[in-house]
């Protein structure tokens, strides 16, 4: 079992710290002060991570040139090939990348590309049916079957959503069997919506997952959002 940081608290340190880890990740000379966080050495290596959170720095990795992730691997890390960050792969063990139209992205790029794109947008007035246990690369059948194994993992736990874009209800699905355990009435909540609609994977559990229906922002609260 694990349990999520408080991301309120978690982003309020990250701007406190702001300052000093900016400039920590503009170091070039050896460190002391910050000393390898494998061996305990002097570091030489100096680099800024990110998470899926906010914009703000994480944190920074002092490193020695022994556990220099270029010669070694970064292990716990990527480098999103969106926005070029180095990203922390996971806080819990959700991880936060995933490869989207053959490119791996950290989640917040990948839910920023995924929502702006209209083939990832729904009629419900078209869906008919839910499965949780076929297997398909199609999100919605030409029968009508909405395939939840097609529903992508482009957000993570408690990740702030982009901007235009809402939460509009989840259920949560067994990871073996696929049988839904909360949120009942999902087709029933899909087919009432008079809008379009993106279904998709945004949390990732030990033994279940969510499939979050999300839907646009209406121009009135996309202004309240702004102020």
């Amino acid at each position: 079992m694990w349990s999520l940081p408080n991301i309120v608290q978690m982003n309020a340190h990250k701007k406190l710290s702001k300052p000093s880890l900016a400039r920590q990740a503009r170091m070039t000379t050896r460190s002391r002060k910050y000393p390898c966080e494998c061996c305990g050495k002097p570091s030489t290596v100096h680099l800024a991570y990110y998470d899926i959170f906010s914009d703000d720095i994480s944190g920074v990795s002092h490193l020695c040139e022994r556990h220099d992730p270029c010669e070694n691997g970064d292990e716990g890390f990527f480098e999103c090939e969106s926005c070029g960050r180095r990203m922390i792969e996971n806080i819990t063990w959700e991880r936060y990348v995933v490869n989207l139209d053959g490119a791996q992205v950290c989640l917040k790029c990948a839910a920023e590309a995924y929502f702006a794109d209209p083939e990832n947008w729904l009629d419900p007035t078209k869906v008919k049916a839910v499965s949780t246990n076929s297997i398909s690369k199609t999100l919605l059948s030409d029968g009508g079957t909405l395939c939840l194994s097609a529903c992508r993992h482009v957000l993570g736990v408690e990740q702030p959503v982009p901007a235009g874009i809402k939460f509009h209800f989840n259920a949560e699905f067994d990871s073996t069997d696929g049988h839904q355990i909360s949120g009942f009435g999902f087709l029933e909540k899909i087919q009432a919506l008079k809008e379009p609609f993106c279904p998709v994977l945004d949390a990732a559990y030990q033994f279940a997952v969510s499939i979050g229906i999300y839907v646009r922002c209406s121009a009135e609260s996309q202004l309240q959002e702004a102020a």
